[in-house]
């Protein structure tokens, strides 16, 4: 759940743009003197009016995005990208949040004889049940009844009418179609089967109280207040209007408020605005940080997801575990893992620095010897007339200053490695800290949003239960509008 928003244009692509253009007309330009040489003759303010010219369009076009930004966007539904992903069959059956491609578990035990015949008899019952919920969906202010079904239905779908029927009386009962605000073509039904009461005239209970009178039932709805609406309420004044309860659709793809909105033609808008965070002293937080630790934020929630999920670490104590306590403990974990890894590169220091001390040690060991040796053989050198013994000496001596310089070299090269790594250690330590306390105070904004999200503090969320939802979250962007007209 992230609380950022795209910005539709951003002032620096504004410039890159008109610098495109400008280079453009330059290049234009060029070519026209390469033609027309005559014309460099013209009036020499000129080029000073084209500089202005350039410098008014740029003010222009900035004006005209400005405005474009003040204005409010058309309608979520309005989009062409929407529109195409609620069109046709598969749109109508995503919209209604049903397979497009194979029947629910419900519509199996509803109709049985069908989940048990071929394929082609599944898919016949298939597009029957998406062609209807598609005329639906295309008016949904208006009552969908069999006949306009029947009418409208392709061949050969419509040859077997009581399908149609059944597949229609389906839809209906289970609130898919003929729900919410809507012209109805036939009347209630006269006889009543029974009594119902509904507690709360919110959305929910007046949504209910309605379904419950299509179907046949007496209903009285008891509310304590002295307005409907529950949760749903518009603080008016003047020309102020502010919504108290509901005041953000949580996308449109799935969402049954996608068809309230056509329905009483409440025009929903994409919320746009930026959100940057400021610290205590009123400087906004810099956008790396608030970028990384918002990507800490999500590893944080994945990593109590796998301890409840893959692990089932649910429960300690015998009592459950909330929310609020696995984050701490995964902050915890992560610590001590940053101290870990403290230890684990103070050793590797170590290490190296252990290597470098025996070599050095080796290196001042050998310079001695080459000392001797060196001495050694200005000795026998300094012999003007050897005989074979002093020769073979001399020769030997000789051959052990070149294995020693050798080896000499092969250790200054190990140091110099040994070094290189101390250094590219000492350049790259770990952190000292898993959060530094600002990056903590970045991190309690989204837990409090995240308490803000679900209404509660985070101790007294269900580690297990708490993101049960998540696979039933509506698609898009979010959206605003005004909830009263609902």
């Amino acid at each position: 759940m992230s609380r950022r928003k795209k910005i539709k244009v951003d002032s620096k692509e504004i410039d890159d743009k008109l610098n495109n253009a400008d280079e453009e007309n330059v290049a234009e330009a060029s070519d026209k003197t390469k033609t027309l040489p005559s014309e460099k003759k013209l009036n020499s303010g000129a080029s000073s009016s084209k500089g202005n010219k350039k410098e008014s369009k740029k003010e222009e076009l900035k004006k005209e995005e400005d405005k474009k930004k003040d204005i409010d966007p058309e309608s979520e539904l309005d989009d062409p990208v929407i529109k195409d992903l609620f069109s046709g069959l598969e749109g109508a059956a995503f919209q209604s949040r049903m397979p497009f491609d194979k029947m629910t578990s419900t519509e199996a035990a509803c109709f049985p004889d069908i989940a048990q015949a071929a394929l082609q008899t599944i898919k016949v019952y298939l597009n029957v049940r998406n062609r209807i919920l598609q005329m639906w969906l295309d008016n949904p202010k208006q009552q969908l009844i069999l006949e306009d079904v029947m009418e409208k239905i392709e061949v050969p779908y419509n040859s077997d009418a009581p399908l149609v029927k059944r597949v229609h009386a389906f839809l209906e009962r289970n609130g898919y179609i003929n729900f919410g605000v809507f012209k109805r073509l036939k009347p209630l039904p006269s006889k009543k089967y029974g009594k119902v009461i509904v507690i709360g005239a919110g959305i929910a209970g007046l949504a209910a109280a309605q379904q419950l009178q299509q179907f046949g039932l007496e209903v009285i709805v008891l509310e304590a207040r002295d307005r409907v609406g529950g949760r749903i309420a518009t603080f008016r004044k003047g020309n102020y209007i502010a919504d108290l309860g509901a005041m953000v659709v949580t996308g449109l793809g799935g969402n049954p408020v996608t068809t309230l909105s056509k329905q009483i033609d409440m025009e929903l808008h994409r919320i746009r605005q930026k959100c940057p965070l400021y610290q205590s002293s009123g400087v906004t937080v810099d956008k790396d940080k608030d970028e990384m630790v918002e990507r800490e934020f999500n590893r944080l929630l994945e990593a109590t997801s796998y301890l409840s999920h893959q692990l089932d670490f649910n429960y300690a104590g015998n009592k459950p575990v909330s929310l609020g306590q696995a984050l701490e403990w995964v902050i915890k974990l992560q610590e001590k893992h940053v101290k870990e890894k403290q230890i684990q590169h103070l050793k590797s220091v170590i290490t190296l620095q252990e290597k470098l001390k025996t070599n050095q040690k080796l290196l001042v060991g050998i310079k001695e010897q080459m000392f001797e040796t060196n001495a050694k053989i200005r000795e026998l050198a300094s012999v003007e007339k050897r005989d074979i013994q002093l020769e073979f000496a001399y020769r030997s001596t000789v051959r052990d200053l070149n294995s020693y310089s050798k080896e000499w070299d092969q250790l200054q090269e190990q140091a110099k490695e040994i070094e290189d790594k101390l250094k590219e250690l000492e350049a790259s330590p770990p952190s000292d800290v898993y959060l530094s306390s600002k990056d903590r105070q970045i991190l309690d904004w989204h837990f409090a949003n995240l308490e803000f999200a679900n209404a509660t503090p985070l101790s007294n969320l269900s580690l297990k239960h708490w993101d049960q939802d998540d696979d039933f979250e509506f698609t898009g962007n979010h959206l605003t509008g005004e909830w009263a007209q609902l």
